[in-house]
């Protein structure tokens, strides 16, 4: 997703020099182009995004464009060789690619515009009231009607909204508060409340709306400038037999107590500690966050100033003073974007988008069910489901060739359907087939087909999503052709491997040494045992002895020279007769002993040894061979005057 955020907000910043960027930076050979546009993205996304790539030298630009250079003299080699006509690499690109292409199509056509909404909305706070209708025993018409009758009895002057809330709505607060909200802003409601609230005029009644709490009528009294996020920190004291103040009065009392000590300039944080009755903040100056405070309280927060706090105040909860510690103003979209991005990807109204944006594109691409196809699948299944493998076997020909549905002209049969549904185990969750079950599938299936289309047209609708694509394009190239010219041929070519060694073997001196195999375990009795169970011992030997046994052994095998050895290997150094075993060493979880192979002088390094560093190095021997090649057959060519415009 960070690629797909990358090409979004590079594109962002070239606005309408996109055409410009395309001029040629750099031609490898006689037809290789390397345009600005693909090495600013490339750039920028390895250097911390546009912004933080323009603060950058030429000299930096110049360093990193011999470095792409030589990755794209890769990329050519490969297509050179036609890798990318070969069938895993074909089945790997496109699978990237999908991956890849959905979330960038749905960034730009649904997130986009779900997020520019919301910021919107950020900018205003709506001061409402709601009354709640529950829906009782599944009857939502039932629900519905009495919601409708009750907004049509307040529309009449019968009874005032208030009221109502007070008398009918199942808000258990409501008899308290009225049905009264406070102030809030988006995110701050489930979505259908939300998207309601801001699409009811200031003093009107919505039509009802239903969220999982049932359907609510909801009476706008206010849309003001958003004040900004608050930060806010409470004293409270409460009455009780458990408090220091015993009754409302004496509580009273107290709290105007804290609020003169206030006054006479004694600090906030003392005076929580000492007097709050709430324990979740009392110990940290009374502090509240961020959040959203109930209604009540919302009211006065947003009214005071940063470091300012309130007169005593009663709630339901007991006496408060209130004090706003910070005020962080509504920022930049662009500041926000990735906040609420996050937000709005947890949110019900973004899959709601994705879900109708796919259904609008289905009507776009002329989608049409064939109904006897759809009715006699829906009916075979009722005995078949949710074995759908058998359904494909079973069901007869006719039926699984049957066009199901059309789209954009293209028939797509009963057998693809049940293929798709047989291969995607979340849409086989329900054990028992409904006609939500199946319509679900269904509709699944139709959204991923016109998938297909929109992705075959992304290219020409999103120009910059091109470089997205030739990204993982090189990039699986990329990494095929190291794996076999580097990668995979250091390990496999032992003979020019076991040749890289002899001729830099002087660079691997060691001192007298010997080569041992140590076995390390929280079990003496195991370890004690091994010489007589494996007189002459192997690594083989002993790790399968260790698999049997489920020992749980760490099995260390390794080269030891003498300055570095410990004590109780000392004595292998000197003559005496090898291989053999070394005592039991240790004590309470920790346990070794070892099996002392061979002894060796001083000289070079063996080829064992030294061979997973000698992989490295004949690696890095073999990637400048084939980029010295590969510099000859693609020499590069630098457009100056292009490479001056660089991020500009």
């Amino acid at each position: 997703m960070r690629y797909i955020l990358a090409a979004v907000l590079i594109a962002v910043m070239w606005g309408q020099d996109w055409t410009k960027r395309q001029a040629e930076l750099a031609r490898l050979g006689k037809s290789i182009q390397v345009t600005q546009a693909e090495f600013e993205y490339a750039y920028a996304k390895a250097h911390g995004g546009w912004a933080q790539a323009k603060t950058h030298s030429p000299e930096q630009y110049r360093n990193y464009l011999e470095a792409y250079l030589n990755f794209r003299r890769k990329v050519a080699d490969a297509q050179a060789r036609k890798l990318d006509t070969v069938r895993a690499f074909k089945e790997e690109y496109e699978s990237y690619l999908r991956q890849l292409a959905k979330p960038y199509l749905l960034e730009k056509e649904v997130l986009d515009t779900l997020l520019r909404q919301m910021y919107r909305r950020m900018q205003e706070e709506i001061r409402a009231s709601h009354i709640l209708i529950a829906i009782k025993d599944g009857d939502t018409a039932a629900a519905y009607q009495r919601a409708l009758s009750l907004r049509d009895s307040i529309l009449k002057g019968a009874i005032s909204f208030a009221e109502a809330a007070r008398l009918y709505s199942d808000d258990p607060s409501a008899a308290q508060n009225s049905g009264d909200l406070g102030y809030f802003s988006a995110f701050d409601m489930v979505a259908p409340f939300e998207d309601m609230a801001y699409a009811t005029p200031v003093g009107s009644v919505s039509m009802p709306v239903k969220t999982r709490f049932g359907y609510h009528l909801i009476y706008v009294q206010e849309r003001v400038p958003h004040a900004g996020q608050r930060k806010a920190a409470h004293i409270l004291v409460r009455w009780g037999p458990t408090y220091a103040a015993k009754d409302s009065v004496e509580a009273e009392r107290r709290i105007r107590e804290v609020y003169a000590r206030l006054q006479k300039g004694e600090k906030w944080e003392d005076l929580a500690r000492d007097f709050s009755d709430d324990p979740m903040t009392a110990s940290r100056g009374g502090e509240l966050g961020w959040m959203r405070l109930f209604p009540q309280m919302e009211a006065i927060k947003r009214q005071l100033a940063p470091g300012a706090y309130s007169e005593p105040f009663r709630t339901r909860f007991g006496w408060h003073i209130l004090k706003v510690l910070e005020v962080k103003p509504i920022s930049s979209y662009e500041e926000m974007r990735g906040e609420l991005k996050s937000r709005l990807q947890r949110d019900e109204r973004y899959k709601a988008a994705e879900r109708a944006y796919f259904d609008k594109r289905l009507m776009a691409h002329k989608y049409q069910e064939n109904q006897p196809a759809r009715q006699a699948l829906r009916k075979a299944l009722d005995t078949l489901y949710p074995d759908l493998d058998k359904a494909l076997n079973v069901l007869p020909p006719q039926l699984l060739n049957s066009p199901l549905f059309t789209l954009a002209k293209e028939k797509h049969t009963v057998r693809a359907f049940l293929s798709y549904w047989a291969n995607n185990r979340g849409l086989q969750i329900a054990r028992t087939l409904t006609d939500e079950v199946f319509d679900e599938a269904l509709r699944n299936f139709a959204h991923e087909k016109v998938l297909d289309i929109e992705l075959a047209n992304l290219p020409k609708r999103y120009p910059e999503f091109e470089l997205l694509r030739q990204e993982y394009y090189y990039g699986v190239l990329f990494f095929n052709i190291s794996e076999q010219e580097v990668w995979r041929k250091a390990v496999e070519d032992t003979t020019g491997l076991r040749a890289f060694y002899e001729q830099h073997r002087q660079n691997f001196p060691a001192g007298e040494r010997i080569e041992l195999i140590e076995i390390v375990g929280s079990d003496s009795t195991s370890l004690a045992e091994l010489p007589k169970r494996l007189p002459t011992a192997s690594l083989a030997s002993v790790d399968s002895l260790n698999r049997v046994g489920r020992y749980g052994w760490r099995i260390l095998p390794q080269f030891m020279e003498r300055g570095k050895a410990d004590a109780h290997y000392m004595q292998f150094f000197a003559d005496g007769s090898l291989p053999t075993w070394t005592p039991l060493t240790g004590g309470g979880r920790e346990w070794k002993i070892a099996y002392i192979l061979r002894r060796l002088p001083a000289g070079y390094k063996t080829y064992e040894e030294v061979r997973v560093e000698l992989i490295q190095k004949y690696q890095e021997e073999l990637e400048r061979r084939w980029l010295e090649r590969l510099q000859q057959t693609y020499p590069a060519r630098v457009n100056e005057k292009v490479f001056s415009r660089l991020f500009k």
